[in-house]
């Protein structure tokens, strides 16, 4: 069963430099004088009333359309992309899914129609594509497209050594936590390269789609997509993806919680999905540095640290002074990636790390970092050799 809750609005930012229009109402005319002998001065005209405007109709699926205009530089060179979005209340979608299994649901919603315009510097149009509703079935639920709004894309980047264009596309069942996001890649014709699967609305891994610093590689929530190499897909047949993320320009940091997950029922009665994990996975590595142009695994270690509530977190943070990555466990303490994929992880335990007391030395660096239950300050020494880190326990 669908979990329904109010959902927030979707706020929309893109990259770039927005072009915004503007309206302005004209400046009242001022009455002729039909005097010639001198008059007081007229009390000035009052302003114009804007005019109230309509509002908009309040039907679950339907939206006014939106359009943006944004400057990006694409090979050097400047160019104006528009990205629109518009839901059509004339035409009219069904679609099923199961509910429970063996138990179809059909909803309705309204067709949406999703406009690319790409033009250079001077005007001219470089491709214009418009994509429907139905292209976007496949990847995120034909049940969760068919009832979203058309929500307006936004830009991730390009990359020049992909070719592409990179973007993606929200869809969200009204008055619901449901939804789903979908990678999509264009080339500089405007002709689709790929759809990919992006990071749901507080559900799934933590695996947000971006492109690498320098653009060689494009991260979404199922895959890395690499320019001349294929897909480095994140599925595991004995484990499900709690996150990825880039630590640098040539490695990746991906974990995995053990254990393949399967329906089950709640002591509640309610039907949902848990892992059941032999004690040998539990064991096992679960976190993977890896290569990103060979996929070659660098480092693999174990991390339980993560936590899952609407979707899967991994506490951490990076330091540059330190050239390192920091994961939390909150029952245990730090995890020590180097940056450069070469070193070996290292633990600290709470119990090693000495805690804070006042004041603060001019060489730390103070980080807070929220688990699940916690949230810590701390604060890492950027110039000694050895990590010296002391914490504190703002929070349970």
């Amino acid at each position: 069963m669908r979990k329904k809750i109010v959902a927030g609005l979707l706020g929309v930012t893109l990259a770039g430099c927005d072009q915004k229009m503007h309206s302005t109402a004209s400046d009242t005319p001022a009455l002729p004088s039909v005097s010639v002998a001198p008059v007081p001065l007229p009390l000035p005209a009052a302003p114009a009333q804007a005019k109230p405007q309509p509002k908009p109709p309040d039907i679950p699926g339907w939206a006014p359309p939106v359009a943006t205009d944004t400057l990006v530089l694409l090979n050097g060179q400047p160019h104006h992309l528009r990205m629109e979005a518009e839901t059509d209340s004339t035409r009219r979608l069904s679609a099923t899914y199961e509910d429970t299994p063996g138990h179809a649901e059909r909803v309705h919603g309204f067709e949406g129609r999703y406009t690319l315009t790409l033009r250079d510097n001077t005007g001219r149009q470089v491709f214009r594509r418009q994509l429907h509703k139905a292209a976007f079935f496949k990847k995120a639920g034909a049940d969760i497209v068919t009832e979203s709004e058309a929500y307006q894309p936004q830009f991730l980047g390009y990359s020049r050594p992909l070719g592409a264009l990179a973007f993606t596309l929200d869809f969200m069942v009204p008055d619901s936590d449901v939804g789903a996001q979908v990678v999509l890649l264009l080339d500089m014709a405007g002709n689709v390269l790929r759809l990919s699967d992006g990071r749901g609305p507080g559900v799934g891994a933590e695996c947000e789609p971006a492109l690498s610093a320098d653009g060689t590689a494009l991260l979404t929530g199922s895959e890395l997509l690499r320019a001349g190499r294929p897909p480095l897909r994140f599925a595991r047949p004995d484990a499900e993806l709690v996150g990825a993320s880039f630590l640098t320009d040539s490695t990746l940091l991906v974990v995995y919680a053990p254990g393949k997950a399967h329906p089950i029922r709640f002591a509640d009665g309610m039907d949902g999905y848990g892992r059941t994990p032999t004690a040998q996975q539990q064991q096992a590595p679960n976190a993977f540095v890896r290569h990103i142009r060979t996929g070659r695994v660098l480092r693999r270690f174990r991390y339980h640290g993560y936590y899952e509530e609407m979707g899967y977190t991994i506490p951490g943070f990076q330091l540059r002074a330190t050239a390192t990555h920091y994961l939390l466990d909150e029952k245990r303490g730090l995890y020590l990636l180097p940056l450069s994929g070469v070193g070996v992880p290292v633990e600290m335990r709470f119990a090693t790390m000495p805690r804070f007391t006042p004041p603060k030395r001019l060489a730390e660096v103070r980080v807070e970092v929220s688990s699940a239950e916690s949230t810590f300050a701390f604060y890492v020494d950027t110039i000694s050799r050895q990590p010296r880190i002391r914490y504190q326990r703002l929070a349970e």
